[in-house]
């Protein structure tokens, strides 16, 4: 019983480093944030990729249209297709991570979740010393109000992609 009650106290101690990915996130900026925030003490990193429910709504759509990069040609868009498109985001995602991660060495946790279960990136702080990093985008996302109200430190890191206009869905 003493030996556990020795782990809990120990896992108190450990900060978490989040990074909060979705499928336009600059990885190498984020990256570049957590490596900034772990020192030498014991730190977690944990990554969490959100998918973006707006596909799987544009896809639920009977006229919504897929129009090819090469070429131009269109097909219709289904719920399959934004399946598709999403584990390929993650499954790149995740890949890119573990390759920095491995050059690092510096171990991870990944999870998906979809934007709708936004609420339960919470449940991965585990005390305000905790920094979760995120593109700026983040302010223009449905989920940002749910992530704002978190009990640890935010992050948002400008990238090149954060000068697109706002997405006004």
């Amino acid at each position: 019983l003493p030996k556990e009650a020795t782990v809990t106290s120990d896992r108190t101690n450990v900060r978490r480093v989040m990074l909060a990915l979705w499928e336009t996130s600059s990885l190498q900026d984020l990256w570049r944030a957590a490596l900034q925030h772990m020192s030498d003490a014991p730190v977690e990193l944990v990554t969490v990729f959100v998918t973006d429910d707006r596909w799987r709504r544009a896809a639920s759509l009977p006229f919504t249209r897929e129009v090819s990069r090469c070429g131009g040609g269109t097909r219709d868009f289904t719920q399959v297709r934004a399946e598709q498109l999403d584990k390929e985001a993650v499954a790149q995602a995740e890949g890119r991570l573990t390759e920095l991660a491995t050059e690092a060495r510096i171990q991870f946790s990944f999870t998906v979740l979809e934007e709708h279960e936004a609420r339960k990136i919470g449940e991965y702080v585990t005390s305000e010393s905790d920094v979760l990093i995120a593109s700026a985008d983040l302010k223009r996302r449905p989920i940002y109000a749910e992530i704002a109200r978190l009990k640890c430190r935010i992050l948002l890191v400008e990238t090149p992609d954060d000068a697109a206009p706002p997405d006004d869905s």
